[in-house]
């Protein structure tokens, strides 16, 4: 095993914490989401639309009850209107909260068209006969197509959803389906690049200048030439260095020695045990 193979290993193994203590718990709270429109919204309401850098971490809890306030007579203004009085209409960013509706009721200028999460599951006819289950929808995008592509651009053209926002929520969609990503083009779009696994990739791929699409394909190609997961290595390596390496320093100290990194994770490990034996 090279030293590329061991970290690509290491981050794979790494990811079950990812998945065991922040994606599946969210998936199952709501485990009519393949159903459910609001069940499938409440998730990407909760953990992936508003994972914007700077927004207000209430953003989504607010979010998500509005959703269920609305739940009965579901529509976007209903939902806005929830939304708003919940946070006494302060700081709503309005040009890149995903729930904000396109008819701009609020009047905001220059602002874009782009509809709502809200407007594309219910598409244009009020009360809609086949609104949209979005999960449901972003799976059969990919089946169909064998591609990634138009389950992205599908996200892209929702209010706020940028390509991080729109990887993320396609990566642990297709995790949470167990979906065969064996024949699936466009792989390189499962995988959301923020600053750690940017600054991992190109330390570990000796190129400070990747950009994040390099950085992407190579997560895809090097996982795949060692018969890995890019996806799992894609959350490891955000856990490790977020959660775990919990610093740039460290990050950096560790990345120039497997041994120190896997001391770490030991380390880390060692702590959730505790938790779970004393609490």
């Amino acid at each position: 095993m090279n030293g590329i193979q061991q970290w690509l290993q290491m981050f794979q193994d790494v990811s079950c914490f990812y998945r065991h203590m922040m994606m599946l718990p969210l998936w199952n709270k709501y485990p009519n989401y393949q159903s459910s429109i609001v069940d499938s919204l409440a998730i990407f309401l909760e953990g992936y639309a508003f994972e914007r850098q700077g927004r207000r971490p209430d953003y989504f809890h607010v979010a998500v009850d509005s959703l269920f306030a609305c739940n009965n007579n579901l529509n976007a203004n209903c939902v806005w209107n929830d939304f708003k009085l919940r946070l006494n209409n302060q700081r709503l960013n309005h040009r890149n909260n995903p729930i904000y509706p396109s008819s701009n009721p609020d009047n905001i200028q220059n602002i874009n068209t782009k509809m709502s999460v809200i407007e594309v599951i219910l598409g244009s006819q009020n009360p809609n006969p086949n609104p949209i289950i979005l999960s449901q929808e972003i799976y059969n995008l990919i089946i169909q197509n064998q591609d990634v592509i138009q389950a992205f651009n599908f996200l892209r053209g929702i209010r706020g959803i940028g390509n991080k926002i729109a990887s993320f929520y396609l990566r642990d969609l297709v995790v949470v389906s167990n979906l065969n990503l064996a024949n699936i083009q466009n792989r390189e779009l499962l995988q959301p690049i923020d600053i750690w696994v940017e600054r991992t990739v190109q330390y570990l791929a000796g190129n400070p200048n990747m950009s994040k699409t390099q950085v992407a394909n190579w997560i895809v190609s090097n996982s795949l030439n060692y018969s890995l997961n890019p996806e799992y290595i894609n959350m490891g390596i955000w856990f490790y260095c977020s959660l775990i390496a919990n610093s740039e320093y460290r990050l950096n100290q560790s990345l120039q020695d497997i041994n120190m990194a896997y001391s770490l994770l030991t380390y880390f490990r060692s702590r959730i045990n505790n938790v779970y034996q004393n609490c």
